[in-house]
């Protein structure tokens, strides 16, 4: 069965996304998110010159949404932090 390159890294971030869950079981969302994050942020780094200009604006909105994300994360333990 031959896999196309946008396969393989769906099927790449999936993996990281089970890893993720595992692993921030305990923690909490803001952890799963950050984790979600790191890995978006490095599959968009890893594959920039494989994917076609289309599926790679369209991860990148997701990196967008996750950054601001992120940001509200780190605005409210800071605030939590302060308070």
């Amino acid at each position: 069965m031959l896999l196309l390159i946008s396969h393989k890294v769906f099927v790449g971030f999936a993996v990281w996304t089970v890893f993720s869950m595992l692993a921030s079981l305990s923690a909490g969302l803001e952890v799963l998110l950050t984790l979600e994050l790191i890995g978006l942020l490095m599959t968009i780094e890893l594959t920039s010159g494989l994917l076609t200009r289309e599926l790679r604006s369209r991860m990148e909105y997701f990196a967008y949404t996750g950054l601001l994300l992120f940001v509200i994360v780190v605005l409210r333990r800071v605030w939590l932090t302060l308070s």
